[in-house]
Formats: structure tokens, sequence, C-alpha cells
């Protein structure tokens, strides 16, 4: 039985590991490759122009979004099949956190596709004017972009109690688990000043999510490439290398 759960855990290892370095790939193609610069805030019409002139690159964008928002489904349930034995309950919940952030991710998706419609659809021009058309776009942009931010923070809970998990079972290197749950800490603490102060925002992304990157990134090339620690039948530990 010991035998099987590590055989088990060292196979969602390695999910949990390649999964992760797919979701940072995709989002970081989507977010810094097609969808660099071209919404801009409080400006329906440049914003207009800029993705009219880039739909091919905006869709795939949103493509990168899917892929990401996938990735962390899967990556949710790796883990929580990884740390089911230090803490089911936490476990679970740090999962569904993580899965509420890919279902407020995929609304914001469906929601910045209606504001791309409302560009190319000669219907809707027909029905409104230009600027009109513009302002309401910007609206479905408006919205993509609130829904992300809140899926942010709901990431960050789950990730919050995965690194915990992660940190008190010593699957990993206790400065990797710590950074991963450092930097989910600050990257809630930033989500909640934008709320409140979202002029900081524009002074603050992207640069509040580096920790997080080299926390993901060190985790996923971890669990990935060298597996995990896990107690042995005689109470040592044992180490699961993926392959």
């Amino acid at each position: 039985m010991q035998e099987t759960t590590q055989a088990s855990q060292r196979i969602v290892a390695r999910i949990a590991g390649f999964t992760l370095l797919l979701l940072m790939i995709s989002g970081f193609v989507g977010m810094f490759i097609f969808d660099r610069h071209l919404i801009v805030a409080g400006n329906a019409t440049t914003t207009a122009h800029n993705i009219f002139a880039n739909e091919r690159g905006f869709r795939s964008g949103r493509v990168c979004e899917i892929v990401m928002l996938n990735c962390d489904v899967v990556l949710s349930l790796a883990l929580y099949a990884l740390l089911k034995p230090v803490n089911s309950t936490l476990a679970l919940l740090g999962s569904l956190w993580r899965i509420a952030n890919a279902v407020l991710l995929a609304v914001g998706v469906a929601s910045s596709l209606v504001g791309l419609d409302l560009l190319s659809n000669p219907h809707y021009s027909s029905l409104l004017s230009r600027d009109q058309l513009h302002s309401l776009t910007l609206v479905f942009f408006d919205l993509h972009n609130r829904l992300s931010l809140l899926g942010l923070m709901f990431f960050c809970l789950g990730a919050g109690i995965h690194s915990w998990l992660l940190y008190r079972s010593h699957y990993i290197p206790r400065v990797i688990s710590g950074l991963y749950l450092f930097a989910s800490i600050e990257m809630q603490l930033c989500c909640l000043i934008f709320l409140v102060f979202p002029g900081t925002r524009a002074i603050l992304d992207p640069a509040f999510l580096v920790p997080d990157f080299f926390a993901e990134l060190s985790a996923a090339l971890w669990l990935a490439f060298k597996g995990v620690k896990l107690p042995a039948q005689n109470g040592a530990m044992t180490s699961l290398q993926p392959g």
C-alpha cells in the first residue's frame, strides 16, 4: 500500500511540475507578447484601434489564457493528490480556490471575446454609433481585467495554502516552498491595494509578479525533474524521482 501511494505521488508530482511550467509559459506569452499595450485604460478609441489592428494577436492571447486556466485545473487536482496525505481539508480548499480562479478567468475570456465581437461584427455597428460601440467595448475589456484581478486573489489563496503544505511536508526544499508562500502573500496584498488604490496598479504591475515568477519556476522545475521526498515505511525520507 505504501509503495502504491508513493508511486502515485511520484506521478502527480511530475504532472504538477510540467503543468505549472506550461501554465507559466502560456501566461508569459499571452501577457507580454500578444496583449502588450493593446488595451489603454480610459481610452476607448485607442483601445479599439489597437485591437482591431491586431485581432489575430488578441485572439491568440485569449487562447493562451484558455491554456493557462485549463492548466490550473489540472494543477489543482495534482496538488490535491500530492498534498492530501499532509492535510486533506486544506489541500482540497487550496484546490477549490485555484479552480475558482480558473472559472473567473474563463468568464473574463468570454467577456473580452464579446468586446472583440462588438468591434468586428457589422451587426453591432448598425445599431450603435462608433463612440458608443467603442465605449461599450471598453466596458467588456475592463470586466475582463477586473475578473482577472479577482481570479488572481483566489489563486493567491490557493497557492498560499498549497505552498504552506509543501513547506510543512518537506516534499521540496523549504527555501522553495517558503519563497512560494511569501510570493502568494505578497501578491494577495498587492491585489488588495489595487482594489483600494487603483492608481497603484500602473506603478506596481507587472513588477509585483516577479517573486511569484521565481517561486513558481523553482517549484515547477523541482517537481518536474527532482521529484518529492515522502516518508518511507521505516520513517526515513525517500526521494521520489520522476522517470
